[in-house]
């Protein structure tokens, strides 16, 4: 599909030399006049890790679904490397023979089947028109192997540990010769360990060449592992920048479509409090894979705000506190 409108200038930088899939003026509507995407243009290079950024309702779950064929889009192009023109997915099965591969927060594989099968689920080897297991369970061990992932090709996968499961469904779309793998909050259920143990594989994929597009809520991850973020907003674009030319105060302000100096003059007026009488007080208060371990004192008399973006703990913490989550 083509758009005869007007593409939108945008920041952008990188060099953009050798993109593995671009997207030129891309728009999605839910409801007539209200757009979920506004003429996105972005690209991916070759190697390259992305990080997609955005409040909730910027349009990031919506351009998961135009990139996998969950949706189809009303104008614009898709292109990717090595094919021929736009391409246009219209179902999941589309976009993996096309090599999109999408890692999703909760893991879409089967607990009840082997490793081996689930590697293999749909496209299992065969003899004699039967599944030759023998092939399947010695393909899946030499492939678990060789990206390094603690697991037997024949147990269970409800034996596995969830950082494991989301290894092995990267694993799956890797043997699916995967050009680009989208991460969509990947690391929201893992500890710090599990987290390096998957950020560690994802720098092998990036190495050969794989484009990665890394959507997550936690920032700090963002500027340990990714190469250039790309923000949207409303279901627009507001720019793609380096890692490096974006401190966090910056993309936090662009996300929320704020000025720095805006942010920076925020300032609060409050009375001292005259003692301090703690009312409830935490120590080491931590919940895996949502809120690192944190101390804290509320006094008698005293508000406290928690505050920072969706997916930030400040739900979390306070289900801690009161007890909802151990």
């Amino acid at each position: 599909m083509k758009s005869t409108a007007v593409k939108k200038r945008v920041q952008r930088t990188g060099s953009g030399d050798d993109p593995i899939i671009l997207l030129e003026n891309v728009s999605k509507s839910y409801t007539a006049g209200v757009p979920a995407l506004n003429g996105i243009n972005l690209h991916i290079n070759k190697g390259e890790f992305v990080f997609v950024v955005g409040d909730s309702g910027s349009g990031k779950s919506t351009l998961i679904k135009v990139l996998t064929g969950v949706h189809e889009f009303e104008n614009g192009e898709i292109r990717l490397d090595g094919k021929d023109g736009p391409i246009i997915n219209k179902s999941p099965q589309d976009a993996q023979n096309n090599g999109i591969s999408t890692v999703y927060q909760e893991v879409n594989l089967c607990p009840n089947l082997t490793v081996a099968e689930n590697l293999f689920i749909g496209r299992e080897p065969r003899k004699a028109g039967f599944i030759d297991w023998r092939t399947m369970n010695k393909r899946a061990t030499e492939l678990l192997k060789s990206l390094e992932i603690d697991a037997s090709a024949t147990q269970k996968l409800e034996e596995v540990s969830l950082a494991r499961q989301q290894m092995i469904a990267i694993a799956r779309a890797v043997d699916m010769k995967c050009k680009v793998l989208i991460l969509d909050e990947p690391t929201s259920s893992l500890d710090d360990d599990e987290v390096a143990k998957l950020f560690k594989l994802m720098n092998r994929l990036k190495d050969e060449g794989v484009g990665i597009i890394f959507v997550t809520h936690f920032l700090e991850q963002v500027y340990e592992v990714c190469d250039r973020i790309t923000v949207l907003r409303n279901g627009e674009l507001v720019g793609e920048y380096e890692v490096k030319d974006l401190p966090r105060v910056m993309l936090v302000a662009k996300m929320m479509g704020k000025d720095f100096d805006d942010l920076a003059d925020i300032k609060g007026d409050h009375a001292e409090l005259k003692e301090f009488i703690p009312v409830i007080e935490a120590e080491g208060l931590s919940h895996k894979g949502t809120i690192k371990p944190f101390d804290m004192t509320i006094n008698k008399g005293e508000v406290v705000g928690f505050t920072g973006l969706l997916g930030s703990g400040r739900s979390e913490l306070v289900r801690a506190i009161y007890g909802a989550d151990k």
